[in-house]
């Protein structure tokens, strides 16, 4: 892994906003071996699906929150 610090904090802000941990860390282990200098940053077609539905549960977990505050 790159980038031992990104992934921790992805793990975190991933965990804590409704991504189910299995996929949390594969999604921070993408996230942390980013590499700017490559296309697509170096991911994969399966990096980039990874990405992609870690990001859908996110976007769910706070759509909730804003019927909640409702």
């Amino acid at each position: 892994m790159k980038n031992e610090r990104i992934y921790k904090v992805s793990l975190d802000v991933l965990t804590s906003n409704g991504v189910p941990q299995e996929l949390a860390v594969k999604a921070s282990v993408v996230v942390a071996n980013d590499d700017p200098t490559k296309p697509n940053l170096g991911r994969t077609d399966e990096d980039q699906e990874i990405a992609r539905e870690a990001l859908s549960y996110m976007t769910e977990f706070w759509a909730n929150q804003k019927e909640v505050k409702q």
